[in-house]
């Protein structure tokens, strides 16, 4: 019900889909061959379901960005000799909600456009040289050294490149 809402709405916020389901019931349970309770699109249920499908993207996001390289580098014959890895920080105006357990993306830490005072987060994107055609790419914490992400994006390049003969150039370590 909620993409169907989004695509035929063009409106994102949960808290209309409701009412939306409320008035297109009969039409929607036709359609879907689905029984519908007036109370199963409130958008705390579709909070919860969000959060749910929220938690399990890390892995889909992998298997996409791996499937999707591995398309393009083979319909487009692209050579797979070079890749490079690079991150940077984005600092943000924004307080995480009070008990986040340590999981914020949203961190002080060394922060490239010298702003300490304020909470970032961080961006990697690996790329296929000399294209810069780019093949990966991850949120990252705003705290923490580049340093250990290097291997994981080599292992995932090996994926989507298909082997492991290729110089891999992130800052200054190559492997």
């Amino acid at each position: 019900m909620l993409l169907t809402y989004i695509t035929s709405q063009a409106d994102h916020r949960l808290c209309a889909v409701e009412p939306w389901v409320v008035l297109h019931h009969q039409t929607l349970e036709w359609a879907t061959g689905w029984k519908i309770g007036l109370k199963d699109t409130t958008d705390d249920r579709l909070a919860d379901l969000l959060k749910l499908l929220g938690s399990s993207q890390h892995q889909a996001i992998e298997t996409i960005f791996t499937k999707l390289g591995q398309h393009l580098i083979r319909a487009h014959e692209l050579p797979t000799d070079q890749a490079r890895s690079d991150t940077t920080s984005f600092s943000v105006y924004h307080q995480p909600p009070e008990q986040n357990n340590g999981e914020s993306l949203l961190n002080f830490g060394y922060s490239k456009d010298h702003r300490p005072d304020l909470r970032q987060y961080r961006q990697m994107l690996a790329t296929l040289d000399p294209l810069a055609l780019p093949v990966l790419g991850a949120t990252l914490p705003g705290k923490g050294a580049d340093e250990s992400h290097y291997l994981p994006t080599w292992r995932q390049l090996t994926e989507i490149i298909g082997h492991k003969e290729f110089l891999f150039l992130a800052d200054v370590l190559c492997i």
